[in-house]
């Protein structure tokens, strides 16, 4: 499953365009799609925040959910601007962090209610057990990693990988009640980004370095580990417990992995600069999900090469091109 730390950025909102047929033109979506969850092939949840709204407090986000693998989607939850969701493989319940709280749904998105546990970033593998992270800040203040046993009624803090200048976590991806992973980052320079992915094999508290890279473009040889690029920001991960998985980037392709982190291939569904990985759900080998986000956005089907997809629904994008 995927599970990314939160980001807060601006984006530039152009309403009104030049159409390709003249001065006709058109307005995009007041609600733009931020994050995805499948629990199977035909059950998942989109997350939307309102791109228009200007205010620094009260901006609207919503839930939607669909019951035949995206092709149609009804609105169930409207709260606060600032969704993320995170589902529990083979179950149908989600986790979503909503503006400043935690919501949950144990029926695939249908329904939601509060948790009483502040906003984090989460991984659970089951109802009951699962890995949070609270909002990132500054290397000098990482958030804490810490396991639940009883859906959040208790916490016991874990080791935490991100220290020193990889002191940023970008995303936190448990595949197994023992196995997971954390990609942490250094402080971006323009278009380059130092990051470590670590990998776990006994419920965080032990970690293995997998993969690394300085945060100086081309990489200092003594601090490579693996192929990871410099260029691009880690935004999110989901793996699969045989350590299959995918890396999402700002600016960068999104990454595909075969053996735990190690080595990397990039998928040409994304582009530099162009075309990004907002949001990806890998389910198995053969299904997986990912946002798209450029000219257009774009939902896709994909597998785990991510080489070749199937769009299951589009909107209008302000990104400029």
């Amino acid at each position: 499953m995927m599970t990314r730390v939160l980001l807060a950025g601006a984006v530039t909102l152009v309403v009104l365009v030049p159409s390709a047929f003249g001065s006709r033109a058109y307005t995009y979506p007041r609600f733009q799609p931020v994050s995805i969850a499948f629990v199977d092939a035909e059950h998942g949840v989109l997350a939307e925040d309102d791109w228009v709204c200007q205010r620094a407090h009260g901006c609207q986000g919503r839930l939607l959910v669909t019951s035949d693998g995206g092709g149609h989607w009804r609105t169930v939850y409207t709260g606060a601007r600032g969704l993320e969701l995170f589902p529990v493989r083979g179950s149908d319940v989600i986790y979503a962090l909503t503006g400043n709280s935690m919501v949950v749904s144990v029926d695939a998105g249908v329904h939601w209610q509060r948790l009483h546990w502040g906003p984090s970033v989460v991984s659970f593998v089951t109802p009951s057990q699962g890995w949070k992270l609270g909002p990132a800040t500054t290397l000098a203040h990482p958030p804490a990693l810490l396991e639940t046993r009883d859906g959040g009624g208790s916490w016991t803090m874990r080791s935490d990988p991100c220290t020193g200048d990889y002191g940023l976590p970008a995303a936190l991806a448990f595949a197994s009640a023992r196995r997971g992973w954390v990609v942490c980052n250094t402080q971006a320079t323009a278009g380059y980004q130092g990051k470590e992915i670590w990998m776990t094999p006994d419920g965080g508290s032990r970690w293995k370095l997998e993969g690394r890279t300085h945060p100086i473009g081309p990489p200092e040889p003594k601090q490579q580990v693996g192929n990871l690029p410099g260029y691009g920001y880690s935004t999110g991960a989901t793996f699969l417990a045989d350590g299959h998985g995918w890396l999402l980037q700002g600016r960068g392709y999104m990454l595909v992995t075969t053996d735990g982190g190690h080595t990397w291939q990039h998928s040409p569904l994304t582009k530099l600069d162009t075309i990004a990985a907002q949001s990806a759900d890998l389910l198995s080998d053969k299904l997986g999900f990912v946002l798209l986000r450029g000219c257009t956005v774009r939902l896709v089907r994909t597998d785990l090469a991510a080489a070749t997809a199937t769009t299951l629904d589009r909107w209008n994008s302000p990104t400029q091109c």
